[in-house]
């Protein structure tokens, strides 16, 4: 450690040398990052010691007479922690930029009502000029203003869940009514695996943490796993630890939709009442909700795929039997000229 020598006492010893008393040394002050650290994990530990006595159930209603404030009213509230779950490339980020927008104008978002208030998107996913320019494609095509949203972005600067802290140390709590982060596998700590339970548990533990300590709705973007996702149920959709849906308070997944360009919609909630599914459509950079019925895609069996094959094959040989002739022809000719069943002609 280095010492501070200037605050040293200093004599002179008899063979004419200097001579210094180690004890009156004063240390040099620790980096600032070092006791921001400390402070916080000070802060952790105190709200934890102020919370491990258990109160009467009386007490409980008193401290605690209402639920949070809501954010997104029927999904997420303050403190709480939400999981968008998509696959990749399905545009999730875009998603989450439209829940920023919104949120940061009180609008309504693929229908259900916001509050208004200050977001953080923190994007560990894009370059900054790539961030950039999606916000502005979104904002420019919803036409809505964006002082109400500030960016953290962090690609290439190796912060996990925990490092994070460092940059939230200096947010007071109620600043922002919601906190973005995309995305979540690149919070998480060197060697870890999101197949872990108890590694992805403590994952969430520090984002209820952070939700906690800032009085914020934090929505955590995650992809979904590879393979047919059409049967599973909601919250088992979501690559990874079973933990990561039952941690979070709200488990929303987005799903392909029958027709192009379109997805369902559908989440389980803690503190609400789960909402029926809906139906979402990308017109690129936005989602938006429309009233199409919430039909999943399916993916087809081998069986129903042969069925598909042998009607497109029936369908034009028809045709072609149909363009050899020049006058109106009967069923029972088709019968008698079609290749395959009879039955099919009908």
């Amino acid at each position: 450690m280095k010492m501070n020598t200037s605050q040293a006492k200093a004599s002179i010893s008899s063979n004419g040398k200097t001579k210094v008393e180690v004890a009156d040394r004063v240390p040099d002050a620790p980096p600032q990052e070092e006791i921001d650290q400390l402070a916080a994990e000070q802060e952790e530990e105190k709200n934890n010691d102020d919370n491990t006595g258990p109160i009467s159930l009386d007490e409980l209603f008193q401290k605690f007479p209402e639920l949070n404030p809501e954010v997104i009213k029927g999904l997420l509230r303050r403190g709480e922690v939400c999981n968008i779950i998509a696959a990749p490339k399905l545009g999730k980020s875009f998603l989450g930029g439209g829940i920023a927008v919104a949120v940061a104008n009180g609008d309504y978002w693929l229908g259900f009502e916001t509050v208004g208030g200050k977001v953080l998107i923190v994007d560990n996913e894009l370059h900054g000029g790539t961030l950039a320019d999606r916000m502005t494609k979104i904002t420019t095509a919803l036409q809505r203003p964006t002082e109400n949203i500030d960016v953290l972005s962090l690609r290439g600067q190796l912060l996990d869940i925990h490092q994070l802290e460092k940059r939230f140390s200096k947010i007071k709590a109620g600043d922002y009514v919601l906190m973005i982060l995309d995305a979540l596998y690149r919070t998480l700590p060197e060697g870890t695996s999101e197949n872990d339970n108890a590694a992805m548990a403590a994952v969430f533990n520090r984002l209820d943490y952070y939700a906690s300590r800032l009085n914020c709705a934090i929505v955590v973007i995650h992809h979904a796993s590879k393979g047919e996702q059409a049967d599973k149920g909601v919250t088992d959709v979501g690559s990874g630890a079973g933990s990561i849906s039952r941690a979070a308070d709200t488990h929303l997944i987005i799903r392909p939709h029958e027709q192009p360009n379109h997805a369902v919609m559908e989440a389980v909630c803690r503190s609400f009442k789960s909402p029926e599914p809906i139906t979402i459509q990308f017109e690129w950079p936005v989602w938006y909700a429309t009233t199409l019925e919430p039909a999943i895609k399916r993916r087809k069996s081998l069986n129903e795929l042969g069925q598909v094959k042998r009607d497109a094959e029936a369908d034009a040989e028809v045709v072609g039997l149909l363009r050899q002739q020049s006058n109106p022809v009967t069923e029972r000719w088709l019968r008698d000229h079609a290749t395959f069943g009879t039955e099919r002609v009908k």
